[in-house]
Order: structure tokens, then C-alpha cells, then sequence
């Protein structure tokens, strides 16, 4: 009887709870997000350190953009007057935003390639430079046993005459 009891009081705790969480949901789901701000910072941030997640967040952050631009577009339809000339304004504005952001963000990646080009031809002229160095030290050594050979050699040659 009293597990019974305790029960009901956690059972209209909990509703509460699952309610207050549930009326919290739309409103952190509605919070409008700057789309082309959120880009903008994805790319500075892709510019200073480069790498495959950061595309692949930039690049789901343009489908986000582009959704939305839809969304206007299709809502602009719905509209008449000068609440359809608004929102098709809105749209469009927000498509140019895009396209800026677009070049920037190809702007971007172009600069990263290049980036990533001249490290891999610096790499490759140390390992070139490298290689040459060691070779060099290698015929510098051979020399040099060559030179001494002939030099122990040339001492038995003079030992032999006397």
C-alpha cells in the first residue's frame, strides 16, 4: 500500500516534468538562427585551420540556407500584395547573401589548396635536398676510400722497392 502511495506522488512529478519539457521543445526549436552569420564564422574558421569536418559543416550550413530561401520563396507564393512583394524581397536578398557567401567560401578553399600545394612542393624539395645531401656524402665517402686505397697502395708500392 505505501509503494502504491509513493507512486502517485512520483507519477504527477514526472507529468510535470515531460510537460515542461515538451512546452520548452517549440521554443528552442523556433529560436531563428543567422544562417549567413553561422557561414561567415564556419568559413573564418576554415580559413585558419582547414579541414574535412569544417567543409562538411559549411557545406550542410548552405543546404540550411538554401532550405530557408525555398521556404520564403514558397511562402511568397502563398501571399498576396505587398506581403508576397516583401517576402519574395526577403528571398531574394537572402539568395544574394548566398552567392556572396559562396565566393567567399570558394575563395576559401581555392586559397587552402594552394596552401597545401606549396607545403607539398616545399616537403618535397627537403626530401629532394635531402636526398642529394646524402648522395653526396656517399661519392664524398667513396672518394675518399678510393683516395685511400690508392694511398695504401701507392705505400706498399714504395715498401716493395726498398
Amino acid at each position: 500500500m505505501l509503494d502504491h502511495h509513493h507512486r502517485r506522488h512520483r507519477s504527477p512529478a514526472l507529468v510535470v516534468l515531460a510537460l515542461a519539457a515538451l512546452a520548452a521543445l517549440p521554443a528552442a526549436c523556433s529560436r531563428p538562427t543567422d544562417v549567413p552569420a553561422e557561414i561567415e564564422a564556419q568559413i573564418e574558421a576554415y580559413r585558419k585551420e582547414p579541414s574535412d569536418a569544417q567543409q562538411s559543416r559549411i557545406e550542410a550550413s548552405f543546404a540550411k540556407l538554401d532550405a530557408e530561401v525555398a521556404e520564403l520563396r514558397a511562402d511568397a507564393g502563398t501571399r498576396t500584395g505587398n506581403a508576397k512583394d516583401e517576402t519574395f524581397a526577403k528571398a531574394d536578398a537572402l539568395s544574394a547573401r548566398a552567392s556572396e557567401l559562396r565566393r567567399s567560401w570558394y575563395g576559401a578553399r581555392f586559397a587552402a589548396a594552394g596552401d597545401a600545394a606549396k607545403n607539398a612542393v616545399k616537403q618535397l624539395g627537403v626530401t629532394i635536398g635531402k636526398g642529394i645531401e646524402s648522395a653526396g656524402e656517399k661519392m664524398k665517402s667513396a672518394i675518399a676510400g678510393d683516395d685511400a686505397a690508392k694511398d695504401a697502395g701507392a705505400a706498399g708500392d714504395t715498401a716493395r722497392e726498398e
